[in-house]
């Protein structure tokens, strides 16, 4: 039995790379970004394909494709599914309600085994916070997690993984990490690292 994950801020899914080649399936990548949910797409059908022996169409599909192309033809080689995995959305407020019934609709009344990914760092780096001063409080980026916390809340995971800058333990008084393990001790009992 392969454990099943969700992405949240998935980027062009370097951390879902790496659980999926360590045998985790995953469920959904959520990513705002048009060219990174592009990428999430392509490798979505390259792992597709591979677990399928179907190899020789991603290497057609890499012979021929010419500058400037979207991945259009490779996915359509494989199940709408696959490539429906991709969410291009942003995650926040007015969108929690639809991404919610989205990802409810991929889960397919199955359980969701993991969350990971981590929103944007440049609210919580230090650097960050540095170079923005004092409109670093009024940065939307700067409450982001607390969505993260709201998948939580809603797929009850096994474990998670939030990847995020150091400088989260010190942003606003520590608030962002605590709200986090907070949760996840509410969510199972225990907490562990």
């Amino acid at each position: 039995m392969k454990y099943r994950f969700i992405d949240l801020f998935a980027g062009a899914g370097g951390l879902s790379e790496g659980f999926i080649r360590a045998g985790y399936e995953p469920i959904a990548h959520i990513e705002m970004d048009h060219y990174a949910c592009d990428s999430l797409k392509t490798r979505a059908a390259f792992h597709y394909l591979k677990e399928n022996g179907k190899l020789e169409i991603y290497e057609e599909y890499l012979k021929n494709k010419k500058e400037k192309t979207d991945g259009s033809w490779l996915w359509n080689q494989v199940p709408k599914s696959v490539i429906d995995s991709v969410i291009q959305e942003a995650i926040g407020k007015e969108t929690l309600p639809s991404l919610f019934e989205r990802v409810d609709k991929l889960c397919n009344g199955k359980p969701v085994d993991m969350i990971i990914g981590g929103p944007p760092c440049q609210a919580y780096s230090v650097a960050g916070r540095a170079r923005l001063g004092k409109k670093i409080e009024e940065d939307p980026r700067n409450d982001l997690y607390k969505f993260y916390v709201e998948f939580l809340k809603r797929y009850k995971p096994k474990m998670f993984v939030f990847e995020n800058v150091l400088g989260i333990f010190t942003a606003k008084g520590g608030e962002p990490f605590r709200d986090l393990m907070g949760q996840r001790i509410f969510l199972v009992g225990k907490l562990s690292f």
